[in-house]
């Protein structure tokens, strides 16, 4: 009985570790997309392929962070905006130290000229 009860317990943990984990991923769609992102900028901008990885890495955890404030907030909600603008300034100080000012502008340019299209 006792070593039932210590099966269970493990297969709980286990469980809720592996839970935790895959809410730790992006989806294939979004890591997709994120790639897609990040070849853009990098083509845009000239990045190094150090800056590539280094900015692939601020992007992944921007959209996990998103999709957690997701998860937490309800839709439309004035907390879940407050907390996506503090997850963009987060993304937009670590960008910031791996890119330069003027990869920056030249991003920024892009992403106007873009959504005037």
């Amino acid at each position: 009985m006792k070593n039932q009860i210590l099966r269970l317990a493990f297969v709980i943990c286990a469980m809720s570790m592996l839970t935790y984990a895959n809410a730790q991923k992006l989806s294939k769609k979004a890591e997709e997309t994120v790639k897609k992102e990040v070849a853009e900028m990098s083509e845009v901008m000239q990045l190094t392929t150090e800056q590539q990885q280094k900015v692939l890495e601020i992007k992944t955890t921007l959209r996990l962070n998103n999709q957690k404030t997701k998860r937490t907030y309800e839709n439309n909600s004035t907390e879940l905006k407050t907390a996506r603008k503090e997850n963009m300034k987060i993304y937009i100080t670590e960008l910031k130290k791996v890119c330069s000012k003027e990869q920056l502008a030249t991003w920024q340019k892009h992403k106007k000229i873009q959504k005037n299209k």
